[in-house]
């Protein structure tokens, strides 16, 4: 059976686990949290790297959907996000912007590091789903791997699928 992005309203299992039986969506996420976390340099903060996966996203999909297009995704993202995470509560997006997430510090110094990345994360999560919901599970994960371009043929994030050549 395969995932679906709108089935992403469980808790994660591992914080840094890109186990199978993730839903995608959080697959997604976790995938674009972890490759900026390893070209951050050493002692900076999960929440941090989680920012700068949002930052990059955004300016990738810019590209695609066009920065306004992109900002309305972030902006319902975050409030879905909001709604479980009190701690986005100090965050802002500033479109046409970079940083493109605002608020991290403050937010890191108010809620910690650790529930600061979290509700980040579950920002993306949201947005990967919403995307999924517009043009689809399969165009949405293609087109987050293309833009972003963090995932390279023999890294992409497993479905269950094979792409025919």
């Amino acid at each position: 059976m395969r995932d679906n992005f709108s089935s992403v309203r469980s808790e994660p299992e591992g914080k840094d686990t890109l186990s199978p039986d993730q839903p995608l969506a959080r697959r997604i996420a976790r995938r674009l949290i972890s490759s900026h976390r390893s070209e951050r340099p050493e002692g900076d903060s999960a929440a941090r790297a989680t920012a700068a996966a949002c930052d990059h996203l955004y300016q990738a999909l810019s590209r695609w959907v066009g920065p306004d297009g992109c900002h309305a995704l972030f902006t319902r993202a975050l409030a879905e996000a909001r709604s479980e995470h009190p701690a986005l509560a100090q965050i802002h997006l500033r479109a046409r912007s970079q940083p493109y997430i605002e608020g991290v510090p403050e937010t890191i110094m108010a809620h910690g590091d650790a529930a600061t990345a979290e509700a980040l994360e579950s920002t993306l999560v949201h947005l990967v789903e919403l995307l999924g919901r517009l043009i689809g599970d399969d165009m949405a994960t293609k087109l987050i791997e293309r833009s972003v371009g963090a995932f390279d043929r023999g890294d992409a994030i497993p479905d269950g699928r094979r792409e025919e050549a």
